[in-house]
């Protein structure tokens, strides 16, 4: 009995290409030939007429299957060649596939290991090049194996699609149907044909578009090269993945398709944007900073970007906090950032926000009602209110301003010890939300007689709210800035959302200590066990592995910042606003701290049961203030989310208001009546 024998298809399914879909490497290859002299039309001109030709081949000749030879007939006789001239196309065309032709690692895998089993391989191919061209691709990208064979229609006149391909191969290989297992990835040749046939198969769909490189790969706004190459740079890095776990593969398609460009596109940006200011480093703020300066290392490495790119320990709390030498406006617009909106708030948390504790403050907590026992529960609405004036009572505010001088010579040795105080010209790269880290930030670094002469550069994701900037201090966003008109607002509302793609894999920096000559930050935690567990190495592995990928397929003046912003936008509307169940149960189960000091965790997007949909409905209310909402409605009941689905439950809360809205003017108009 003879061992069975694997055959596989060769386009997309051993190999694959770097452009989105098949039909786009025409247009390169066009732009080539206008580029060498050989043709005279554009490449989009060309793109039509090469398809056209090879329609017209079929059409014409004695065999439905085609070779290159012929489609270059047909093309010589439209554009008057001489046969130098069609051979040397031909030729640059075969070079533009070989360039573009990258193997599928789960493929090449799975054969390496049949060779050692020392299983017979062989390569079945509707394809009209040479058979030799085909088997010097395969050989090219590691993925032919000694003592295979290739079967392709171009050289068998026969293919796939009408089972003939197959039967040819059977015939020559002397195979029973049954000892035959096909591999490929179209429905139609690689599954629907060899299964009527009799022979076993696998249907392969890993380099199938998933949704968001088919949006961007038919966003017909953006360069045709650029829309393909950046879906077919996502397509080749959900490719490498290595994850065996369905939470892990979820988090790294999602990130090769949809996060990681979102990344890439503000990075590149922010090199973009400091180059153009003459800044000659960034520093990217920890802990979002993490990821994105890792990609900028890569950006830099592959375009040539002259920037020194340093990750920079930091935090709300590290720098607020040594910043204060007084108690005014500034300072209680941090102090008390969130205390009416936040879930859980204590008066521990309070003081853990100005690194005092409690018992120092006692007496004034006692005078106000608030006892030793009542320290660590949340506090109730009206408990928050006196929150306020707790702190602005006099012991209160000198015990802050003398405990922040305290660490202000730490932080400063800090920000030395990193060159900030060199003279080079610098920028430094945060997520967002407003700038009050920028203010700290620009405060320490005037105390300390280092703040730029040109002011302090500030690199943002997101502005959706601007506080007063310290003197000549530069704001500037990326994707959204409340100071201009834009729809973008929508990702500002999941900011906790955008903060967990910007997760490290360290705590947060409180404080900095000396040791020995050196200074070190401190964190609340050594490790982020919570995000490493979820599977931050896996989102962070994803990220770089799509920026090698795309700055190694698409140049720097082929990206610009606006093509990605719209990219950015096209993505992250399609992730936030109609996430799949998989995406949904996995990003949404993430447990974050919408606190300053980390003293409750929720998930990003709960399962709601049915009180807290009776909650939202009647008083719009939400389980906390940053629900991933249209998450929550993925993750939960079927039946909950086929009767109050997103636009559902808007429309009822829509309904709601205008009701309410009524009923208020009634009142108000019997209650004038009533006066007159």
């Amino acid at each position: 009995m003879k061992k069975r024998v694997h055959s596989f298809d060769v386009f997309d399914t051993s190999i694959v290409r770097i452009w989105a879909k098949p039909t786009d490497l025409f247009w390169e290859l066009g732009y080539q030939l206008q580029k060498e002299n050989i043709i005279q039309i554009s490449p989009e001109s060309w793109s039509s007429l090469r398809m056209g030709a090879e329609r017209i081949a079929r059409e014409t000749g004695p065999n439905y299957e085609v070779t290159l030879e012929e489609i270059y007939q047909q093309l010589a006789r439209s554009l008057n060649w001489s046969s130098s001239e069609t051979q040397k196309a031909l030729q640059k065309e075969i070079e533009t596939e070989l360039s573009s032709l990258r193997p599928v690692p789960a493929t090449q895998k799975k054969i390496q290991s049949l060779h050692q089993e020392n299983k017979r391989v062989i390569y079945i191919s509707d394809m009209y090049l040479p058979e030799e061209v085909i088997r010097n691709f395969l050989k090219e990208n590691k993925v032919w194996t000694p003592g295979s064979t290739l079967y392709v229609s171009s050289e068998t006149r026969v293919n796939k699609g009408s089972g003939k391909l197959f039967q040819h191969c059977l015939a020559q290989e002397s195979l029973q149907r049954s000892q035959l297992l096909h591999i490929g990835d179209n429905l139609h040749s690689d599954v629907k044909v060899p299964k009527k046939l009799g022979i076993p198969c696998e249907s392969f769909t890993q380099t199938h578009l998933n949704r968001y490189e088919e949006q961007i790969a038919n966003t017909a706004q953006l360069p045709l090269k650029f829309r393909s190459l950046l879906a077919g740079a996502s397509r080749l890095t959900r490719l490498q993945s290595q994850e065996t776990s369905h939470n892990k593969q979820v988090i790294w398609d999602t990130t090769a398709s949809a996060i990681a460009p979102m990344l890439f596109g503000f990075v590149h940006w922010c090199l973009v944007e400091a180059q153009r200011r003459g800044l000659q480093r960034l520093y990217f703020v920890a802990r979002d900073g993490q990821i994105l300066h890792k990609i900028a290392q890569v950006i830099c490495r592959n375009w040539g970007y002259k920037i020194d790119c340093r990750y920079f320990y930091g935090s709300r709390q590290a720098w607020h906090m040594p910043a204060i030498q007084e108690v005014g406006e500034v300072e209680l617009d941090w102090i008390l950032s969130g205390v009416q909106a936040t879930q859980f708030l204590s008066i521990r948390s309070i003081c853990n926000r100005v690194n005092i504790s409690p018992e120092q403050i006692q007496d004034v907590l006692s005078r106000y009602g608030f006892s030793a026992a009542k320290w660590d529960l949340n506090l109730q609405q009206h408990e928050r209110d006196l929150l306020r004036q707790i702190v602005t009572e006099k012991e209160v505010t000198e015990l802050i301003i003398s405990t922040a001088a305290t660490y202000r010579d730490k932080v400063s040795g800090y920000f030395r010890q990193e060159g900030l105080a060199d003279g080079v010209p610098f920028g430094f790269v945060d997520v967002g939300w407003s700038g009050r880290t920028q203010r700290s930030f620009s405060k320490l670094l005037n105390i300390a007689g280092f703040y730029p002469e040109s002011g302090l550069y500030g690199f943002y994701f997101a502005l959706q709210d601007r506080v007063q900037p310290f003197q000549n201090d530069h704001l500037l966003a990326y994707f959204y800035d409340v100071e201009k008109s834009s729809d973008r607002y929508f990702l500002c509302k999941y900011r906790c959302l955008f903060e967990l793609f910007t997760a490290a894999d360290h705590g947060s920096t409180k404080s900095y200590e000396q040791c020995g000559e050196q200074y070190i930050p401190v964190f609340r935690s050594p490790k982020n066990e919570q995000a490493i567990n979820w599977g931050l190495y896996v989102l962070q592995g994803a990220a770089v592995e799509f920026a090698e990928q795309i700055t190694t397929n698409l140049s720097e003046q082929e990206c610009t910042t606006e093509l990605f912003l719209e990219v950015t936008e096209i993505l992250a509307k399609e992730f936030v606003l109609t996430p799949s169940v998989q995406e949904a149960e996995v990003f949404g189960s993430f447990v974050f701290s919408g606190d300053l000091t980390e003293n409750a965790f929720y998930e990003l997007a709960p399962i709601y049961n049915l009180g807290d949909w009776l909650r939202l409905l009647l008083y719009s209310r939400h389980i906390h203030e940053d629900v991933w909402f249209t998450a929550s409605v993925a993750r939960g009941n079927l039946i909950v989310r086929t009767l109050l689905g997103t636009k559902k439950v808007n429309m009822i809360r829509q309904i709601r208001r205008k009701f309410l809205d009524k009923f208020k003017r009634t009142f108000q108009l019997k209650a004038a009546m009533k006066t007159t």
